[in-house]
């Protein structure tokens, strides 16, 4: 760090029928992190007349606050569950879109379906968001949104989204990384005894799942192998020799279990790791060799199929500042 960071404060939106892992999640990291032994972000919760709200598991939870636009907190946090009552709440999205164009480096932070809070009030229009994979029919709402919901979190300027549930945490620890750096972030993911920064997006996960949930234990490990290792020469003999079986077999198990080719398997499971790596603003030429590709050429092609426009119009809309071309 080349300065020391100051302590933040931090307002926590609960209501009824939020998400329990929205809150503790992300409040969990950002209570535990330090700078220098001090503790750097100090929160309360807050709800909208101040009284105790129950989550959706049935917990009780007591409010410190009311929600205000007044509040002196620096950032908000939003997390998700049953937001649904809130889309045309007037006062919530007047002091959110409030909180949200107010001076200063105030943050407002959504988790899972609380983004679905920021778009109804309008703070997320012309920016790149994400929440959960299944709200994908609820976002065609809010047309104005860049949505990209195979993200597992986006920054727009003071403005950031989650996918949801447990990637709060991930984007707790990332929030903590900027303001704290790295060894910050690292000793609350030690803490927490999560990964500090996963790759891949909300499809690669729930393809993962997927085969972790099949009763083929030798299909589950090779899986597992292609999503830690998708820069390995994954051939169709090399896919069946890794999972202990012939070609033909592999191929009917895969259309069984996942619904779809081996070699397609593969290859999202290649084009999650490189919009990963793209975001991290790693040189296009890298990215082909570390996510499998090889080539831009092959890496082009797939992004083209995958999402139906070529990598540079892809870049434009999704990827970071300076990647404004195909290098």
């Amino acid at each position: 760090m080349d300065k020391r960071p100051r302590p933040r404060t931090l307002d926590v939106f609960i209501f009824e029928g939020v998400n329990i892992l929205d809150v503790a999640g992300p409040v969990q990291a950002f209570d535990t992190a330090r700078f220098d032994a001090q503790k750097m972000y100090h929160h309360r919760y807050v709800s909208l007349d101040g009284r105790p709200v129950r989550a959706s598991c049935g917990l009780t939870l007591m409010a410190d606050g009311q929600l205000s636009d007044q509040s002196p907190a620096d950032d908000l946090l939003i997390p998700g569950g049953g937001v649904d009552q809130f889309l045309g709440h007037d006062a919530l999205l007047q002091i959110v879109a409030a909180k949200a164009s107010a001076s200063g480096d105030g943050r407002i932070i959504s988790i899972c379906s609380g983004a679905l809070i920021l778009a109804a009030a309008g703070v997320l229009d012309a920016c790149v968001a994400t929440t959960h994979w299944r709200r994908e029919a609820k976002v065609q709402t809010y047309p104005n949104v860049l949505w990209d919901l195979d993200r597992i979190s986006t920054e727009s300027e003071r403005i950031y989204t989650s996918a949801g549930v447990t990637t709060g945490i991930d984007l707790a620890l990332a929030i903590i990384r900027q303001d704290c750096g790295n060894a910050a972030a690292l000793e609350v993911a030690r803490e927490m005894v999560v990964q500090l920064r996963r790759t891949g997006g909300q499809s690669q996960y729930a393809m993962h799942l997927a085969g972790q949930f099949t009763p083929d234990d030798h299909l589950t490990r090779l899986i597992e192998n292609i999503v830690a290792q998708p820069e390995r020469d994954w051939t169709l003999d090399a896919l069946a020799t890794g999972a202990g079986m012939n070609s033909r077999t592999l191929s009917r198990r895969f259309n069984k279990y996942l619904d779809l080719p081996p070699a397609q398997f593969v290859e999202k499971i290649r084009v999650d790791h490189a919009r990963g790596l793209l975001s991290d603003n790693i040189p296009l030429q890298t990215v082909a060799v570390k996510s499998g590709f090889g080539d831009l050429q092959r890496m082009r092609r797939a992004f083209q199929r995958r999402f139906g426009i070529n990598l540079g119009e892809y870049l434009s809309v999704f990827g970071p500042d300076t990647h404004t071309k195909e290098d």
